[in-house]
């Protein structure tokens, strides 16, 4: 249900070992998407964009946006998708973690913002998350670590992901709980709201933030 689509924007330049790249444990930002299919010959673009709660002290995620919430429990390797009253469960099939493998190379590294900008590295997601043979690029800011864009490519779609206005901590433990008890029987019911409103895709990569 959760499908995501994403622009590969692919950069040259030489491979190097670093040392291995972990995100802070506990950060929020809000994530803004760009999405675009192909379909009969015509392009069908969209944006979009959530709050973006990573816990993995607690091993929790949490997406919130305007109409949806979605919380990934990796203590019980669920997640819950819940919308307009509704709520489904899906297992949850990947460990979460909060580091890239460390044999993974950086592909390249660009200078954003001129002399006094960042320095962001960027990973082949396909050597990072092998499992969803997905096409496209992780970027994260050098210095310590923190995601800055996301790109990747599935057939008859692209999309492009930025995270923006990154802040420590969790301000909210709140933004992690979900109907008690978890997701009532009334799944039917749930499907056809979806299926009369879709909600947004967004990337589900347990191994990557």
């Amino acid at each position: 249900m959760m499908k995501l689509v994403a622009i590969a924007l692919l950069v040259g330049g030489c491979s190097v070992f670093v040392e291995t790249c972990c995100v802070p444990k506990q950060f929020e930002c809000t994530l803004g998407g760009q999405n675009a299919t192909f379909k009969d010959g015509k392009i069908d673009v969209s944006t979009t964009s959530s709050m973006q709660s990573f816990d993995f002290v607690s091993k929790k995620i949490a997406f919130i946006g305007q109409d949806f919430k979605i919380v990934q429990d990796y203590n019980k390797m669920m997640q819950y998708t819940i919308a307009k009253g509704y709520c489904a469960a899906a297992k949850l099939t990947v460990p979460l973690n909060n580091c890239l493998p460390a044999s993974v190379m950086v592909a390249s590294s660009l200078d954003m913002g001129g002399p006094n900008g960042v320095v962001i590295d960027v990973y082949d997601i396909g050597k990072i998350a092998s499992e969803y043979m997905y096409k496209g690029t992780y970027s994260v800011n050098q210095d310590g670590c923190l995601p800055f864009s996301q790109t990747l490519m599935t057939e008859g779609s692209i999309s492009s992901l930025g995270y923006f206005n990154v802040t420590s901590g969790i301000k909210d433990p709140s933004v992690f709980d979900v109907p008690s008890p978890p997701c009532s029987k009334d799944a039917d019911n749930f499907a056809n709201s979806l299926q009369e409103q879709p909600l947004p895709s967004w990337p589900i990569l347990p191994s990557l933030p």
